[in-house]
């Protein structure tokens, strides 16, 4: 047995496994135990392709040529720039979609997913023409660029904003204040101008409305088709995919605020460079995965949840880079990395609190 083999069986050793109830199906265990990619999942003839057809009817009926391509993903999202939406793998079987129901937060019912099909539209819509370059979209909507926090406190009895997927999602970033706008006008029969008659969100609505008599049937500015993570490159087992959302819960307690002096000191402050360090540490994101998780043998699931933990405080930092230090800053930031999952693995702890 190889060193990084050990390291990693000693992590699952010491892992305490998900709960799996008695309704999870017979197969459970070797689909728990197989990898994501070795599952060859696919859209073509679940759910999820009638969902889609039905989300490229809705568009088609607002006047909108836009075809999103779907794939399937960890989760759902949006690339940053990309016209391109990412699907939860595990909604294309039914036996993951009651795993999820079991030991995530709920697999999405068939109005939510429709919901999320749209708002990941709006992401698309934006990022296909640019639109968030544009004066009047940052006038209505704010500044693209403006620190993506996870957490985030929102207003709400707030008038500004759409109601579409709960918590006030509208509010909790310009992007995602467009995407939900955009949700809302391309649902059927949502009455948007009745609904929101004096709210200043009508504006935003009235907007996008406008922009699809404009752009809806021009060729799209971006054509890109990046993914972020393709169902097909997701090397970790299913039960693996769950070790890490327990994680990251645990990650955040654990590390809270505590390595920020050593992040300062990593990155330059607020104003001092021309780049923001949570750009630079979403590019390197892949890259600083595959290093870490090879050469030191520690669970992908801890590496993912410490690069997210840390990307939300350099976030909240409001640190910043320079482009012609980019290789130095990346090497810094992955023996950071490795040096806490390391001690993570044999310690059971990110470092010593004595």
């Amino acid at each position: 047995m190889t060193t990084a083999l050990a390291a990693q069986t000693a992590f699952k050793e010491k892992t305490p496994e998900p709960h799996f109830g008695a309704e999870l199906p017979d197969a459970s265990s070797a689909i728990l135990q197989a990898r994501i990619k070795d599952l060859q999942l696919h859209l073509k003839g679940t759910p999820l392709e009638r969902f889609i057809g039905q989300l490229y009817d809705e568009l088609e009926a607002r006047g909108i040529s836009l075809r999103p391509q779907c794939y399937l993903s960890d989760q759902w999202g949006c690339p940053s720039g990309v016209p391109v939406i990412g699907i939860p793998f595990y909604l294309a079987d039914p036996k993951l979609t009651l795993i999820e129901d079991k030991l995530g937060s709920g697999a999405e019912t068939e109005r939510e997913i429709m919901m999320y099909l749209r708002h990941e539209a709006g992401h698309a819509f934006n990022y296909a023409y640019k639109l968030y370059e544009t004066d009047e979209w940052r006038r209505l909507f704010g500044d693209y660029g403006k620190p993506y926090l996870e957490t985030y406190k929102p207003r709400p009895f707030s008038r500004k904003y759409v109601l579409h997927i709960s918590g006030w999602y509208a509010q909790k970033h310009p992007d995602e204040d467009f995407a939900e706008t955009f949700a809302v006008f391309v649902t059927p029969n949502s009455r948007w101008a009745e609904r929101y008659r004096g709210w200043g969100a009508l504006t935003k609505l009235q907007y996008v409305e406008s922009l699809v008599t404009r752009v809806g049937r021009a060729p799209a500015t971006v054509t890109l088709d990046e993914r972020d993570v393709d169902v097909g490159e997701m090397e970790e087992t299913v039960l693996d995919h769950y070790r890490q959302r327990q994680l990251a819960e645990k990650i955040d307690l654990q590390i809270g605020d505590a390595l920020d002096q050593d992040l300062i000191a990593l990155f330059e402050g607020h104003g001092m460079a021309e780049v923001r360090a949570d750009t630079l540490l979403r590019a390197q994101r892949q890259e600083l995965l595959a290093a870490v998780t090879q050469y030191s043998g520690v669970s992908r699931a801890v590496v993912v949840s410490v690069l997210d933990h840390l990307s939300e405080r350099i976030t909240r930092l409001d640190l910043t880079v320079k482009r012609d230090k980019a290789h130095e800053y990346t090497t810094r930031l992955t023996s950071l990395v490795t040096a806490l999952a390391m001690n993570y693995l044999y310690t059971d702890r990110f470092f010593d609190t004595d």
